[in-house]
């Protein structure tokens, strides 16, 4: 039979032929998208990297109550749409997560990022993040980083957040460094390192680095070491107060998610104030030939291994005192501790 010549056939027999809801060929939209698809444009001119999912928390967040379909079906129909990236696959589940965050200021994890200026220069972006509410505690940016950098920005963060109970990490050099150990004993915070080659077990504060990559480093030019500081603040300060967090869920900011939970126990006075470590006031009196202001100054020194104060515990050699198994470094048989002339006070939690 010749292409051109029709067949007499039922539209609801051609439908089920052809595998098509009869409804769906008469069907015509009656919402209006405009001002729908001017709001979905403004917002990916203004979060570039957005993809549709958060761009719908982005709206309900505003107020505006819309499904996933339709804003999916409009970023396509108008070219607002992330290229997939292709996930590798793993075989196997893991260790998993150990010492998981049960409430606010409990876990916190810290890691490096690095970027590059211009010019060709060396940035180091030191990220630390509360892992159960996601906020991002502090970023600080700087050209060098050592153990004792990271020690004085820890100090600043339990002065004005109080102690964690667990500090996670990766096992850099400077996050395994016995000053950095003693600093962390004096305060009662208890350092966790993940095994070698497993970074999914500081899984959180690594998909933080994530997203501050692809939403700021890798959309911004950085002029210098200020310039690249003041950026990455900013998005601190958006991330927490503006971006909803796809695991907070109801499309909540993890400023948000941290002011509901202190609200809804607020008789737990200690669960913000500190995580079950020792607060600054309550650290050992300053031995002799020590400074009266104590740890922060001591730091320049150039022996301030040994000058943390009278009877902080030293071991001999890092592999002593880092357990990856999580075990603290007052269990280690090589700690040594140096004789104390004044009685010290108990710091174990």
């Amino acid at each position: 039979m010749p292409a051109f010549e029709k067949r007499d056939v039922a539209m609801t027999r051609a439908c089920e032929c052809l595998g098509i809801c009869r409804r769906r060929l008469t069907y015509r939209p009656t919402k209006k998208n405009d001002e729908l698809v001017m709001t979905l444009k403004a917002l990916t001119q203004q979060h570039p990297r957005f993809g549709v999912r958060q761009l719908r928390r982005k709206l309900l967040l505003n107020g505006q109550r819309v499904n996933l379909k339709r804003v999916r079906r409009l970023c396509k129909l108008n070219g607002l749409l992330l290229k997939m990236k292709r996930r590798r696959k793993r075989l196997g589940i893991g260790a998993g997560m150990p010492c998981r965050a049960g409430r606010p200021n409990q876990v916190w994890a810290y890691d490096f990022v690095e970027d590059r200026t211009e010019t060709g220069g060396k940035l180091r972006i030191l990220t630390v993040i509360d892992e159960f509410t996601r906020r991002c505690i502090e970023v600080e940016v700087e050209q060098k980083m050592n153990a004792k950098f990271v020690a004085r920005t820890l100090m600043k963060l339990f002065a004005e957040h109080g102690t964690p109970t667990f500090i996670r990490s990766d096992n850099g050099p400077e996050f395994i460094a016995r000053f950095l150990m003693n600093v962390m004993k004096i305060h009662g915070v208890q350092a966790r390192h993940i095994d070698p080659g497993s970074p999914w077990q500081n899984g959180i504060d690594e998909r933080f680095n994530g997203t501050l990559r692809d939403e700021c480093l890798n959309l911004e030019t950085f002029h210098h070491r200020d310039h690249a500081r003041a950026i990455v603040k900013l998005f601190k300060r958006s991330y927490n107060q503006q971006r909803p967090h796809s695991s907070l869920g109801k499309a909540m900011t993890p400023q948000m998610f941290y002011e509901q939970w202190k609200a809804m126990n607020a008789e737990e006075k200690d669960g913000f104030a500190g995580g079950g470590g020792i607060g600054l006031s309550l650290r050992a009196p300053p031995a002799a030939g020590e400074k009266e202001n104590g740890l922060i100054e001591m730091i320049d020194q150039p022996d301030s291994r040994q000058a943390i104060h009278v009877g902080a515990r030293v071991a001999p050699q890092q592999s002593s005192i880092l357990r990856v198994d999580g075990k603290s470094i007052t269990e280690s048989p090589e700690a040594r501790t140096f004789p104390a002339s004044t009685p010290q006070p108990d710091l174990k939690t």
